[in-house]
This record gives C-alpha cells, structure tokens and sequence, in this order.
C-alpha cells in the first residue's frame, strides 16, 4: 500500500470515529432530554395531587390550630412555574429535529420568575417542617393529617406528609445536574451547546442564592435565639479569654474609627433604612404616649364640660324650656366619650402598640450587624485568612438581610403610622361634631373673636351706669380688665444711676482691660444680681459667680457691687465714648431732628407683658373703656414734679386695646406715673393731646441737651 493511500485510510478513520462520538453523544442527549421532560410531567402531577388531595381540603375543612399557608406555603406558584417550564420544554423538543432542539434557551427565560418562586418555598420549609411535628403531636391534628395522605396511595414517592413538603426542594436541586448532563452530552457544534453553558450557570446560581437565603436567615435566627433563649447565668458561663478579647478589640477598633478616622465599608442604603427605622421608632412610641395622655385628658374634662354645659343650659333656659325638661333630657343622652374612647383604642393605640412591640427584635440585629462590622474592619487591617472571610461573610449575610427586610418593614410602619394618625383626627372630629350636635339648644354664642369684645364691652358699660357701681367705675373697669388681680406688689426701691463722679473714680480705680460697658439694658433675675442702663460703666472684679460659671460676672459699678451675665458687656472703648461725646456737642444748634435730643434707650424690644389694667390681643375680648385713671392714694411716692415728666417717643408705639396709649416717633409725652396699678415699672401711664393711656417704659426717652 502506498504511503498516499494510507494517510487517507488514517483520516477517513478519525473522521468515522468522530462521527461515531457525535452520534453516541447525541443518542445520550436525546435519553436525558426525554428524562427531563418526563420527570418534570411526573413532578407537576405529583404537585397537581398534592393541591388537588391534601392543600384544597385542608382549607376547605377550616381546622382549627391548623395553618394550611404555614405547611405549604407557596406551593401553588410553585405548580404554576412547574407547568410553564414543560410547556416550554414540550414546545422546544416536541417536533423539532435532535439537531435544532434548543433547550437552554427555555431555563435563561424562565431563571428569574423560577427563582423567586423556589426562594420563598425553601426560606419557609424549616418552619413548615417545624409546624408539622407539632401538628403530628396533637392527636386530631395527626388524624386529619393522615386521613389526607391516605388519598395519595398508589404512589410509592408520597408516603407521609414530609415526602410531599421536600418534593419541591428535590426538584430544584436537580435541574443543575439534569443540565450539566446535558451540557456534557451535547457536541460543541450543536447551536444548544453555548445556551447550555448559560444556562447551567443560571440554575447553579439559583441553588447558591437559595442557600444563601438560608444561611442569612439561620444567622439571623441564631442570634435572635441566643438574645431572647439565653439567661444572664448562660451569657456569663460564655465568658471565655477568646470572647473577652474579641470585645476588646471590637472597643479598640470602634475608638480608631473614632479619633483618627480610619476608613470603615459603609452601606448607604442600610444607613438610610436605619436612620428612617430609628425615626419611625421614635415617633411611634412618641405617638402611643401622647394619645394616651390625650385621650385621659379628654376624659377627665368632658366630664367637666358636661356639667358646665348643663349649668350653662340651666341659666340659660326660659321658664318653659324649663318646664320642657330639656337639661334632664340631655343629662340621660349617651356619653359620646365612651365611645371614642373604645373606636381611639381600637383603632389607633392597640396597632401603634403592637407596632412598637415589633421594633426591638431588629434593633437587636443591628447592633449584632455593627459588631460584626467592627471584626470584618478589624481583620481587613491585617493578613486574610479564615477568620477574615468568615466575618465578611457574617456581615455581609447580616448587612443583606436587614437591607432587604428593613425597606418592607419601614414601609410597613410608616403606613400603619399615617393610617393611626388619620384615624385619630377623624374620632377628634367626630366628637367635637357629636358633643356640638347634643347642646345645639344652648343659647348661641359669637363665634367671632371681634364679635364678643363688642358685646362684652356693652355689658361693661351697662354695669357701669349703676348706682353703686358709678362713683368707683374706673377702678371697677381696671379691675375688670385685669384676669389675675393680684396684692400689691412692693417696689423694691430704685438704685441711684451712675454719675460722672462714679465713673471718674471706676477710672482711677481700676486698668482699662478690666473697664467693660453695658450693651444694653440688664434686668437682675438671681439674688445678687445688679440692674444696668445701656452705656453704664463697670468693672469686672471676677468672671465667674460663687458656683464657677464663668458666663455670670462679679462687677462695680462705682456704687454698688454684684453679678451680671457676661453677654450683657462688651470691653470698654474710651477713644469710641469720647468720639460719640464731640458729635454730641457738635449738634447744639441743630433742632431739624429730635432724635438727637432724645436719651439713648434700650433698643426696641418685643412687648411681651401687658399693662394691669390692659390686655393683649389674644384677650382683647375684655378691653373695655379705660375710665379715670387713679393718680392719688398708695401710688403718689411714685410721682415726681410734672415738669420733670416730659418724655419723648423713641419709637412708634401703637395701641392694642383702649388702655394703651398710640404714639408717634419723638412725640412730646407727660408721665403720670412710672408703673401700673400693680407696680410694674415696664409700663408707663402716659399722657399725650389730651389723651391718657400706658406705654411701654422702654419706648420713651429724656430729653437732653449737650
């Protein structure tokens, strides 16, 4: 034979046996494509019974202490995925050429529906299996149980309840050995063999996810256990010289990341749940406490209410809406508060309550979650090795679980928290509706504010027009308009102001770095304390009182000595004083503005109290006339010679009921008296164009000339 001839018999024969591997393989193919149809068609019936002979009856007979949802949880999704994927496997492989059979492509499409399905059946199948021992224990339970599998006789694979419950996880468990099979089996030329590849990366990734579900869920449930399972005796019998250091190091590392800022792995997703879980926290503990103090409010004063709408009533009533019985009729009418007290606890604080209870068992595992971060820092500054690969695996395990679980939850909260807060603003409207329904027959009343000022001050001024009241209206009226009369107040008796002499000598006295002037005008609030005009010089002898607080200090005025808060003062600055006292002088001859002939006064403040014998806005209800205002008896030591008493407004003042006094800015007034009619100097009786009223002490200034 020639050397030609057999070099081509040489080929022929490779090409004969790599024929022969291609049609061995595709034969071997064919085998477990047909295996896996037909075992999924076996599957989806045993399923179909399982629904159709067990899960249906089971609901249908409504047992009690027997949860069909917690045994089989999702296991109709579970039928309905399975049915799909044999439609699509019978569609890929049923009339179609060995050659053109595609049937990676049918587990790519269906990977992410199949995996959410099978995900939630294995994180509850340690619960079911749980639930089912316990139900085995409880003879009825066992009898309904039994009586259910005895329909499924006849199939050697469905013996007892376990068997149906674990058919799910056997199945998915083998669709990546089914398919790597099949990749095996399949020649490399074949259009399946790269959809193969895929798709058993797929249904392997589908089994790892699921495991690892479960391990997160195992650690999480193995650190709630210990937290709720262990005593304080178990948690001390754990102490060992491994779990004290491993605390130790957890403090070390925690004060690192503290005071040099070394870098720490951050999740800005679980920092923004959490930050949202403490708040929802907080508000809802906030909102159980203070709805149940609103609602033990309530009830304490509609009793009150009641009974002073009833007198009301009474006092009210004509003689034969007496006799008509109406007050009786509404003193045995329900007692609308009963019955928002039960719809407020229904309703609001028993799910605001149940909802906080839920919040500690999470709190738990965050902390376990920042311990864990802590080791997982702690080793990645040293060599990896097991146990830093173990830690990152328990912190991230963690971190995923809470990412995960706390978006539900959050969302969860927040709407049972807006749903309890709508639901308590409608039983407050409700009842303000039902108790205005019940005394609509009481006399109407303004509602307006205007309204009943202008009706009360027609009735003052009838009061006023009788007898006995005429030749002391205007003390009635004063006393009238004052809601808290009280005694008379002593004046403490006023310090003398600071003169040139006291100044000199504080000058002479003491250095300049210890010279200070008040900003403004100083009140003493505390035993000791000293009262200073704006401009007044002092002395700080120490900056701190007797306890050591160094924002209240020991100062001399030149002719008394005491304590002021240190925000009062400001350095003294003599070039600034002399320089303000040249412009002084400066303007002797000049009259076109008045305000340089007006004494510096504080600045303007808020007017916050009121004059006795005056009222504010918010009470103006009362503001009758002012009558004649006393300017003789306890009060006369506090007058002064009426030369002396011109004023000038500093400010505008504009009056808020009719015993205020309205005044322009540097418009000429005449003081009657330098306090009220309960001796508060704050306020001024005033008289300016014929007209008498109070004014704020702080809104009038001296004159003075350079």
């Amino acid at each position: 034979m020639s050397p030609q001839a057999g070099c081509a018999a040489e080929t022929l024969t490779q090409e004969e046996e790599e024929e022969q591997q291609t049609r061995r393989m595709m034969a071997r193919r064919s085998k477990i494509i047909e295996e896996l149809v037909q075992t999924e068609r076996d599957y989806l019936k045993d399923l179909e019974l399982c629904i159709k002979e067990v899960v249906q009856p089971l609901r249908n007979k409504q047992i009690d202490r027997l949860d069909v949802d917690s045994l089989f949880s999702n296991i109709e999704s579970v039928h309905q995925i399975s049915a799909k994927l044999l439609s699509l496997l019978e569609e890929a492989t049923a009339d179609v050429e060995p050659a053109m059979q595609v049937v990676g492509e049918v587990f790519l499409q269906i990977k992410g529906p199949l995996e959410d399905i099978y995900k939630i059946y294995c994180y509850h199948h340690d619960k079911a299996h749980s639930v089912l021992e316990a139900y085995e224990k409880e003879e009825e339970l066992k009898q309904q149980l039994s009586l259910c599998v005895q329909s499924l006789q006849g199939k050697p694979n469905l013996t007892n309840m376990s068997s149906l419950l674990i058919k799910p996880i056997q199945r998915v468990t083998k669709y990546p050995l089914l398919l790597c099979e099949l990749r095996n089996s399949t020649p490399p030329s074949h259009p399946d063999f790269r959809a193969l590849e895929d798709a058993c990366a797929a249904v392997k990734d589908i089994n790892v996810n699921i495991n690892e579900l479960k391990r997160r869920k195992d650690l999480v449930l193995k650190y709630k256990k210990n937290d709720e399972d262990e005593s304080l005796k178990d948690k001390l019998s754990k102490l060992n010289i491994h779990s004290i250091s491993k605390k130790s190091k957890r403090v070390t590392n925690y004060l690192k990341i503290l005071t040099r800022g070394e870098s720490q792995v951050k999740d800005n997703t679980f920092n923004r749940e959490e930050k949202l879980f403490r708040s929802l926290e907080k508000t809802v503990r906030h909102c159980v406490k203070n709805i149940s103090f609103c609602l033990q409010h309530i009830q304490d004063a509609m009793h009150f209410a009641l009974q002073s709408m009833l007198e009301l009533q009474e006092i009210s009533c004509t003689k034969d809406e007496e006799e008509g019985g109406h007050p009786e009729a509404s003193r045995n009418g329900p007692y609308p508060c009963d019955d928002f007290a039960a719809h407020l606890q229904k309703l609001v604080l028993t799910p605001l309550s149940a909802l906080l209870s839920l919040f500690p068992g999470p709190q738990k595992l965050i902390q376990k979650r920042y311990d864990k971060l802590l080791d997982y820092n702690s080793y990645l500054q040293r060599a990896a090795g097991e146990e830093s690969d173990l830690a990152k695996k328990e912190y991230e395990a963690l971190n995923a679980q809470l990412v995960e679980e706390l978006q539900v939850f959050n969302q969860a909260a927040r709407k049972i928290l807006l749903n309890c807060l709508c639901s308590f603003i409608t039983l407050l409207r409700d009842l303000t509706l039902v108790r205005q329904q019940l005394y609509s027959t009481v006399v109407p009343v303004p509602l307006l504010v205007s309204d009943i000022s202008e009706m009360q001050n027609r009735v003052l001024e009838e009061v006023q027009n009788l007898n006995f009241i005429k030749d002391n209206s205007a003390t009635f009226i004063e006393r009238k308009l004052s809601f808290e009369k009280k005694k008379p107040v002593q004046i403490p008796p006023e310090v003398p102001r600071q003169t040139d002499t006291h100044r000199s000598k504080l000058l002479s006295t003491y250095t300049r770095e210890e010279l200070y002037q008040a900003k403004r005008k100083c009140n003493a609030t505390q035993e000791y304390d000293i009262n200073l005009l704006e401009g007044e010089l002092v002395a700080v002898m120490e900056q701190k009182d007797p306890l050591g607080s160094t924002s209240r200090w020991l100062v001399d005025t030149g002719i008394i000595k005491g304590y002021v808060y240190s925000s009062f003062l400001k350095p003294y600055n003599p070039a600034k004083a002399q320089k303000m006292g040249a412009e002084n002088r400066s303007c002797d001859d000049d009259f076109d503005n008045i305000s340089l002939f007006v004494s510096s006064r504080p600045t303007r403040d808020s007017v916050t109290s009121t004059p006795e014998g005056s009222i504010s806005d918010s009470s103006s209800s009362l503001s009758g006339t002012c009558g004649k205002f006393e300017t003789n008896g306890t009060d006369v030591d506090s007058f002064q010679e009426v030369d002396e008493q011109i004023f000038y407004a500093v400010h505008a003042f504009e009056a808020r009921s009719n015993c205020e006094l309205s005044l322009q800015e540097y418009q000429r007034v005449h003081i009657l008296r330098f306090c009220d009619l309960s001796g508060n100097k704050e306020w001024w009786l005033a008289e300016a164009r014929g007209q008498k009223g109070y004014v704020p002490a702080n809104y009038l200034g001296k004159m003075t000339y350079a």
